[in-house]
């Protein structure tokens, strides 16, 4: 298995624990992470996840509510031409 698809299946997951264990599911999306949501809302838990994934990555919340961003972005650009 690639990388690649290892990141796209901690997405799925990470985005499937947003909207099945995390409160307030209706201020959400089905497309957005933990660590994007975690940003994007300014909770506390955002220093203990950079904390985790500050062996891979800095700013790991706010880069991944960029990617989340962007992932819609690509999705809406990709479905608007039909």
């Amino acid at each position: 298995m690639n990388t690649h698809r290892l990141i796209k299946i901690g997405d799925a997951l990470s985005q499937l624990a947003n909207v099945t264990f995390l409160p307030r599911h209706r201020e959400t999306t089905a497309n957005e992470s933990i660590s994007g949501r975690a940003h994007r809302c300014g909770w506390r838990v955002e220093r203990f996840i950079d904390w985790l994934f500050s062996p891979w990555e800095r700013d790991h919340c706010r880069k991944a509510h960029e990617k989340d961003i962007e992932r819609a972005r690509q999705w809406v650009k990709m479905h608007s031409k039909k």
